[in-house]
């Protein structure tokens, strides 16, 4: 009888174990089941999962400024425009002017900033009145989502031919903040639905997903190439090779 209880006791105590023992042998096969939802997937990521990896370079692309992808001569300025986008200088007609640029624009893969590198040649620091990114197709004069004069002395960071500099979520939203009544809210800012003007991207991750789409381009407005700019390049993926 003695014998008994005791295989008994045993065996209750072995069901017990077993039961006890399933949640976590499942755990380690990375299958939890069960009241907390869903089971796990059994098999790994085919990305190895790096959380880390969010600040290491992204998307890049690239763009090449010249005379040549501005939308027009400054003599077209339409006469409704403000003094402040107006050319303060005599004008050159593109074909004649030497000025070049080339930037790159990273972004890091979790799209929490940018960073955007420029270098110029033939172009003045001191005649620069204004640096921008802006959204829009080729040829078309696009709302601003970068504004460089807001970050600092746009002379200052051409000073040498070259600038770099990091741009965030911060930078865009100043723009959109920038910009007051009917013209600034036309100018700053690009819309996240053209249709919807007043929805602004207010993102890093927004800027990036304008920039897969072709519609980022750079310019480079100086005093006697106000309205139009004096130098412009659209972004975009870097050439094979490159």
């Amino acid at each position: 009888m003695k014998h008994f209880a005791q295989k008994s006791l045993l065996v209750v105590f072995s069901a017990a174990l077993l039961v006890f023992s399933v949640p976590l042998t499942a755990q380690e096969g990375h299958s939890h089941t069960g009241t907390d939802g869903r089971a796990e997937l059994q098999q790994s990521s085919s990305i190895p999962l790096n959380p880390a990896a969010g600040s290491e370079i992204g998307l890049v692309f690239e763009a090449y400024l010249s005379p040549h992808q501005e939308g027009g001569e400054e003599e077209d300025t339409p006469a409704l425009i403000p003094a402040e986008f107006r050319s303060t200088a005599p004008s050159v007609p593109r074909n004649q002017r030497t000025s070049r640029g080339h930037a790159v624009l990273e972004f890091t893969r979790d799209l929490s900033r940018a960073y955007v590198h420029l270098a110029v040649e033939n172009v003045n620091p001191d005649d620069v009145v204004m640096l921008h990114l802006h959204c829009g197709l080729p040829g078309q004069l696009g709302p601003i989502i970068i504004d460089f004069g807001l970050a600092g002395n746009i002379q200052s960071y051409l000073a040498d031919g070259t600038m770099s500099i990091e741009v965030t979520n911060e930078d865009i939203v100043a723009v959109v903040d920038h910009g007051q009544g009917l013209i600034g809210a036309f100018t700053a800012g690009c819309p996240i639905i053209p249709t919807i003007p007043n929805d602004k991207v207010k993102t890093i991750a927004g800027m990036a997903l304008i920039a897969l789409e072709g519609q980022i381009y750079f310019n480079l407005h100086t005093k006697g190439q106000t309205y139009f700019g004096d130098i412009r390049g659209q972004f975009l993926p870097p050439e094979p090779g490159a």
